[in-house]
């Protein structure tokens, strides 16, 4: 049967797909069990020898409908989108926001997007061309952002030469933890 032949050719691309390497996963958690369970979720991919998740994505619409919350409350999801990227970046993933649905407020769309770039997202998902711009610069740190970082790690550097741990620059201590999130931007963008 050619239908069998068929399949069983499929088997066979597929076994030696996976073998050569893993298939890349971007997933989406949208309910409330699935954040409940976002963690065990995680490991079992990990223990995949057949996909390799890249990215987990936070599908808002339906997880506010699931909690029976409203998608107008921004509170309703901040714990979700807090919780999301916390586990995707314990994990090495990707953590993706929510889609803004009034695709005709830029305003809204910028505003959401530079909070989602400040709780830890790599990115959002998008559901019209015109919001892709707008993503792209909230979620890209500006060139005064970017000396600033670089400034930051140079004088880092010239005071553990010193000898010193925590220092003042331009108005505020500085110690490690800061450090790594000023590394984080310069390793991200490197020469934006």
């Amino acid at each position: 049967n050619r239908s069998i032949y068929m399949t069983y050719i499929h088997k066979q691309w597929y076994q030696r797909r996976v073998r050569a390497s893993p298939v890349p996963l971007i997933f989406q958690t949208e309910s409330a069990l699935g954040l409940v369970n976002l963690r065990e979720i995680i490991l079992a991919l990990q223990r995949s020898t057949a996909l390799r998740a890249e990215a987990v994505v936070f599908g808002a619409d339906d997880y506010v409908s699931d909690i029976r919350g409203s998608r107008d409350d921004i509170m309703a999801v901040v714990y979700a989108r807090q919780k999301v990227v916390t586990l995707a970046r314990a994990y090495g993933l990707q953590p993706i926001d929510r889609v803004y649905i009034e695709y005709k407020d830029t305003e809204g769309l910028r505003a959401e997007s530079e909070q989602g770039f400040g709780f830890g997202f790599t990115g959002k998902q998008c559901i019209h061309p015109g919001q892709i711009p707008i993503v792209q610069k909230a979620f890209s740190p500006s060139p005064t952002q970017m000396e600033h970082a670089r400034a930051l790690i140079a004088a880092f550097s010239e005071n553990q030469a010193a000898g010193k741990g925590a220092f003042s620059f331009r108005g505020k201590m500085i110690d490690r933890p800061t450090l790594l999130q000023a590394q984080n931007l310069v390793d991200m963008f490197g020469e934006t």
